[in-house]
């Protein structure tokens, strides 16, 4: 199956690496993760390489519907039987801040970024 964003999107390009470089922080992984890694590093003043082996927002990110959410009640619920209420708290913490600081990075990018509702149901009590 074919992503939405494989179809529309003209993905930049990048020569290979064909020399030593030395940095301070190497970020391996050209994803999502990986960009915001390297976007948050470099305005930081932090002398930093991203380096990808295929294409840049390939693999998962590439193959993804771009929705960002709190709604993961299956990882909340495995994190409160393994590691207690309070681990599964502070990871919805990080990610409520996460989802703040997208919206706030989204604001300079036209990237038709939107805030919308989010719905879970079930067709089992389970």
């Amino acid at each position: 199956m074919e992503s939405v964003w494989e179809k529309r999107l003209q993905k930049p390009r990048f020569d290979t690496l064909n020399r030593d470089k030395n940095v301070d922080v190497l970020i391996i992984g050209g994803g999502i993760a990986g960009l915001l890694c390297a976007y948050k590093l470099k305005n930081a003043g932090v002398d930093c390489m991203l380096v990808e082996a295929t294409e840049i927002c390939g693999g998962i990110t590439g193959n993804t519907t771009a929705k960002i959410t709190l709604g993961h009640g299956l990882i909340y619920d495995k994190m409160i039987h393994r590691f207690g209420e309070d681990y599964a708290r502070f990871y919805v913490k990080a990610q409520s801040k996460a989802i703040k600081e997208y919206a706030r990075l989204c604001k300079d990018i036209d990237c038709d970024y939107e805030t919308r509702d989010n719905f879970v149901y079930s067709l089992s009590d389970v």
